[in-house]
């Protein structure tokens, strides 16, 4: 019987040491992986896509990353984080690992809608309100009156007087839906000083060869998704006179826009 327990005893320690030995396998060959890739994968080849306003240099710059750095410790946030705020026109950064040794950083980039007024000058912004730079050149945005940049700087959201908040509220919520139905390509400039609509004026082609004024009148505030969807079907029904140009009154729609001829 005791030699019989012996046995037992010793087939025990027996699973025990080669359970032991199994952990221990999986953990050194983790180790060996992670030495491996601190030792082996090293950045070599730093790719950028999707960039039109800044070059492949200066993202990278802004970015922090230099070939040597390693791969598998690859700060993502950190770099984002820094090309953001560094670069003022990229919205969102996706930096990827390629295998053996490649890091491609793919860049979206916001887009100038409008121009605004500041004590300093005109700055360029996104439909979103986002602050892009300050600059003279506003050749291709919507010039914007009615709202002016309080203590303005590159990436920053505009702020404006207290006055001035509904009217901004406004303007961003037409120049983002405007932008959503490609019209703001079309329009040219937006007053939101007046106290009971808001104006914009714009240069449509709705016949080949022949753009025509229009004075677009917005009320101030509402459903301004709703509004431009009306003006589209307005400008798409045939019964719109396609060279006349005039105002487009949503105001007080009922259902429909009320057209004046010029």
């Amino acid at each position: 019987m005791a030699r019989q327990r012996k046995h037992k005893r010793y087939r025990a320690n027996r699973g025990r040491f080669g359970a032991f030995s199994k952990v221990f396998s999986v953990l050194l060959v983790a180790c060996a992986l992670i030495v491996a890739s601190v030792i082996f994968f090293r950045v070599n080849t730093i790719e950028v896509v999707g960039n039109t306003r800044y070059t492949e240099e200066e993202i990278i710059e802004a970015s922090g990353l230099k070939v040597g750095d390693n791969l598998a410790t690859l700060p993502k946030a950190k770099l984002v984080a820094s090309i953001l705020r560094k670069l003022p026109y990229v919205e969102a950064v996706t930096p990827q690992r390629q295998l053996p040794d490649t890091v491609i950083l793919r860049i979206r980039e916001r887009i100038a809608a409008a121009s605004v007024d500041s004590v300093e000058g005109r700055w360029l912004m996104t439909s979103q309100g986002k602050l892009l730079e300050q600059t003279d050149d506003t050749s291709g945005v919507v010039w914007v009156d009615g709202v002016t940049a309080q203590t303005p700087y590159a990436g920053d959201s505009i702020r404006v007087a207290e006055e001035e908040t509904s009217s901004l509220s406004y303007l961003l919520q037409l120049l983002t839906n405007l932008e959503n139905s490609t019209l703001l390509d079309d329009c040219v400039a937006v007053d939101c000083s007046r106290p009971s609509y808001i104006a914009v004026e714009c240069v449509l082609e709705l016949e080949s060869g022949s753009p025509t004024n229009f004075h677009l009148k917005f009320p101030r505030g509402g459903d301004y998704n709703y509004y431009v969807r009306l003006l589209i079907n307005s400008f798409n029904d045939a019964a719109m006179p396609r060279t006349t140009p005039g105002t487009m009154d949503l105001t007080i729609t009922e259902g429909q826009v009320n057209f004046i001829p010029d």
